[in-house]
């Protein structure tokens, strides 16, 4: 059975209600999330939806970030030094869980990386 990782674009767009997001958590089976995307999305909730934002994101299993991840994000990071860290960081949590990247940031992650699916733009 395949994981999938969702990045904070598709979080943020799924709390939005936009259909497609939506569409695309239903479609897990196990759902999780990487610690960054935790942070991220929790540092730009306005503060009446705080609890509420929360209490959705713990719906998914969260992955903090190992000494593996932060190796494997350093080492991405040094080959597309254009790649944000907390994308790093989020990608390579994918991968060492062996998990897809469900993202729309085709910018940094186009759909022909293996291990990215990118179900809208």
């Amino acid at each position: 059975m395949t994981d999938f990782c969702f990045d904070t674009g598709i979080v943020v767009d799924t709390l939005s209600g936009h259909r497609l997001a939506v569409a695309e958590l239903r479609r897990a089976k196990r759902p999780w999330i990487s610690r960054i995307t935790w942070l991220e999305v929790m540092a730009e909730v306005p503060a009446a939806a705080r609890d509420e934002t929360e209490q959705f994101l713990a719906h998914f299993a969260i992955r903090e970030v190992s000494p593996e991840i932060a190796r494997r994000a350093a080492t991405l990071k040094a080959e597309r030094p254009s790649l944000s860290l907390p994308a790093a960081l989020v990608f390579a949590s994918a991968q060492e869980h062996g998990a897809i990247l469900v993202t729309r940031n085709s910018t940094d992650f186009p759909p022909h990386i293996p291990g990215i699916r990118v179900p809208y733009t």
